[in-house]
C-alpha cells in the first residue's frame, strides 16, 4: 500500500480542472493536470505513468504547492533585466561616432576601443558584443567609407578623373 500523500490544507479549494482548461503555458497545464488527478484520488505513481513524468518531479510540484501556494506550482518565468546600455549612453555613442567621422581629418575606432571608452566614461561592465549590438541598433556600422585625407585637393582629383576617362576612350 502506497504511503499517504501530505496535501496542502486548502488543496480541495482549488479548481484545477478550470485552471487547466484556461492555462496557456503547456508546462503549467501538465502541472495542473497532475494536481487534478491528485484531487480525483489517484496516487503519484499512477499520475507519473499517465503524464510520463517522473514520480519525484510530481512530488516536487506538490511540495512547491504546499510551501508557496498556487504560484509555487507554476513555472518560474525569467525576470526582465534592465539594459546595461541606457538610452543616454546610446545617444552619447551616436553623437561620439558622428563627431568622429565628421571631423576633417576623419577617424576610425574599433569596437574594443569604443568598449573601453564607454566603460571608463559611464562606469559600466559590458562585453564587446553589447557594443556591437548597440551600434547595430543605432544603424551604425563599423565598416565605413574611407575618410578624406587632410592634404587632398578636390581640383586635382577631378582633373585626374577627367584624364582617366579620356585615356579609357582612346
Amino acid at each position: 500500500m502506497p504511503r499517504t500523500i501530505k496535501l496542502p490544507s486548502n488543496f480541495y479549494v482549488y479548481d484545477f480542472n478550470n485552471l487547466y482548461k484556461t492555462e496557456q503555458n503547456s508546462k503549467n497545464k501538465i502541472r495542473l493536470l497532475a494536481m487534478l488527478h491528485l484531487q480525483e484520488g489517484k496516487d503519484l505513481h499512477t499520475i507519473s505513468e499517465v503524464l510520463k513524468t517522473p514520480y519525484s518531479t510530481i512530488h516536487t510540484w506538490l511540495q512547491n504547492l504546499r510551501k508557496y501556494g498556487l504560484k509555487g506550482l507554476y513555472v518560474k518565468t525569467t525576470r526582465y533585466k534592465s539594459p546595461k546600455i541606457t538610452n543616454k549612453i546610446k545617444s552619447w555613442i551616436s553623437e561620439f561616432i558622428e563627431k568622429l567621422y565628421s571631423n576633417e581629418v576623419g577617424g576610425n575606432i574599433t569596437g574594443k576601443q569604443l568598449l573601453e571608452i564607454v566603460k571608463s566614461k559611464f562606469n559600466i561592465e559590458c562585453c564587446l558584443q553589447t557594443i556591437y549590438n548597440t551600434l547595430h541598433g543605432l544603424n551604425l556600422s563599423w565598416i565605413s567609407c574611407r575618410s578624406k585625407h587632410p592634404k587632398s585637393d578636390l581640383e586635382v582629383q577631378e582633373l585626374y578623373k577627367k584624364t582617366l576617362a579620356l585615356m579609357s576612350e582612346n
